[in-house]
């Protein structure tokens, strides 16, 4: 068979391509169409895109993009969604000191005291421990279940108990709901997998940046949404039943997302894993093998920890802000939400933009320039977290200039990670387990950060003093950076020493906004669902 001519450039032959000994008669109409296949895109000897273009629509790298990040947004907005409604919910649950809604007429009246505050912080904990799990084990199987299924999976499932919280009555069923809520965080290893899998080394960084940023950007928008809605439905069906409905309005949005991308989008380049099966062009991998190859790398904890504290911050400051600025600033349950969107918002551009900047400094210095950017990105987010530690109540305009500067840099600090994360997952052989694994670190970083702003309350009743703890532990994680290490990529202090790995040094990034490319072959080949 010879190779043939993509978009100007020669397909290589790898070990996921058909066999020459299978015979003919084995191949479906499918599999000959794929022999015909030519992308919109130009793409690398992996069929990789070397180029990023937003508007553009086509099948199979940038369908997959849109869907990727589409998918990721609802995620996110879902699964952060109940964090502006906590001002009902805890009269509904009966966790005020004075009553319920049979007392209070007004979320302000509720007395929070340290009782409520836990079982608040703790089903903010449970949330992120169910992430952790769901994303260990997303990790291994996207890579045999492909990205496609698996983010349809994810997004339907747990739309239930999304639905599912509005249904609780007490303190326990809340911990509960919340725990079940949180794997749907495990989208995010599948959206970093889908996207490494179809861009280039060249932009993968920006790319997976992008939609790992404007998924995140869910997060945000959900303060501001969820706010409205609930406060809307509380003047219609009354506080007690208003947050409970809302949340069947981002349960309603998976479902629909889901069915979409299982219909319309692709796996890999070369199309679905279903049939690149059948076909006999790529086979299973051995689940042991892949979590060997990546459980038992120190360099991958310590990547796990570093996104700890870059990821981890952004999902514990979802879970805090609205009700900080609620209570220490004195605003209403909207601008509350307002406020504390602001953050979130910042991904539309920040993720983005750290994956841009890895990107140019790995093309015009190497790679281990990658890791110097996350080195920096990392110590300004601790800086920048200690500063918002201390603005005062009586200065909200000082607090909400350093909360986008602090936004900005940390969001950066996830992408510039992600941007290492798929040159490693290429070394050993188990991109999945390894965005799982440090993917996991975001999570488990949120955790540990929840019990910091559970525990120090009791000894410091200053509301601010969870954040400068928090500052300080994130400043901590900056010392792992120098340690990720591997000789065919080098890291901060020392250069490569082995060349059997190919370099992650590509041309200068290409992150384009412009329509199909006129003089591009269309991907038009009809695949079935």
């Amino acid at each position: 068979e010879k190779p043939r001519a993509v978009h100007g450039q020669p397909r290589k032959k790898t070990s996921n391509t058909r066999a020459p000994e299978s015979p003919p008669s084995t191949m479906t109409e499918a599999d000959k169409s794929f022999d015909k296949l030519q992308f919109a895109l130009p793409v690398d000897e992996n069929n990789k895109a070397t180029e990023v273009r937003i508007l553009n629509f086509s099948r199979p790298h940038m369908r997959a993009f849109h869907f990727n990040w589409v998918a990721f947004f609802f995620s996110f907005f879902a699964w952060f969604a109940i964090a502006p409604l906590v001002p009902y919910l805890r009269v509904s649950l009966d966790l005020c000191d004075n009553g319920n809604w049979d007392v209070l007429t007004d979320p302000r009246q509720c007395i929070c005291s340290n009782a409520c505050k836990r079982t608040l912080q703790n089903g903010n904990i449970l949330n992120v421990v169910g992430a952790v799990a769901m994303r260990l084990v997303m990790g291994t199987w996207v890579e045999n279940a492909g990205p496609r299924f698996s983010m349809a999976f994810i997004v339907i499932a747990f739309a239930l108990p999304v639905a599912g919280i509005g249904l609780v009555t007490n303190a326990a069923g809340y911990i509960a709901a919340r725990f079940f809520i949180g794997g749907i965080g495990s989208s995010f290893v599948v959206c970093q997998f889908w996207s490494s899998v179809m861009f280039s080394p060249n932009v993968v960084g920006a790319a997976n940046a992008t939609v790992g940023g404007w998924g995140n950007l869910g997060g945000g928008v959900t303060q501001i949404v969820m706010s409205q809605v609930g406060a809307g439905l509380a003047a219609s069906v009354g506080y007690n039943n208003g947050w409970r409905y809302a949340n069947l309005v981002p349960a309603c949005f998976l479902v629909l997302i889901g069915v979409g991308l299982m219909l319309f989008s692709d796996d890999v380049p070369e199309g679905k894993f279903k049939e690149l099966y059948a076909s006999g062009q790529r086979k299973k991998q051995s689940y042991s093998a892949l979590i060997m190859a990546s459980g038992k790398d120190p360099r991958v904890w310590a990547l796990c920890f570093i996104y700890g504290g870059c990821f981890g911050t952004e999902v514990a400051m979802n879970q805090q802000l609205a009700p900080y600025f609620f209570g220490y600033f004195g605003l209403s349950v909207t601008n509350a939400g307002w406020a504390a969107a602001g953050f979130g918002l910042m991904n539309l551009f920040a993720r983005s933009f750290g994956g841009m900047i890895s990107d140019f400094m790995n093309a015009n210095f190497g790679h281990r320039a990658r890791h110097w950017v996350l080195f920096c990105m990392q110590l300004g987010s601790g800086l920048m977290l200690l500063t918002f530690s201390r603005m005062q109540s009586d200065n909200f305009t000082g607090a909400i200039i350093v909360l986008l500067a602090f936004s900005f840099i940390v969001q950066m600090a996830e992408g510039a990670t992600f941007s290492i994360v798929p040159m490693v997952g290429n070394i050993l052989q188990a991109l999945g387990p390894v965005s799982g694994i440090v993917g996991a670190g975001g999570n488990v970083g949120a955790a540990i950060w929840g019990v910091i702003y559970r525990e120090v309350p009791s000894t410091d009743p200053d509301p601010r003093a969870p954040f400068l703890v928090h500052g300080f532990a994130v400043l901590a994680t900056c010392l792992l950076v120098p340690f990720v290490h591997y000789p065919s990529l080098g890291s901060m202090f020392f250069p490569a020493t082995e060349t059997d790995e190919k370099p992650d040094v590509q041309p200068a990034v290409k992150m384009q906004a412009s329509a199909v490319d006129e003089d591009a072959p269309a991907a038009d080949v009809a695949r079935s669902a």
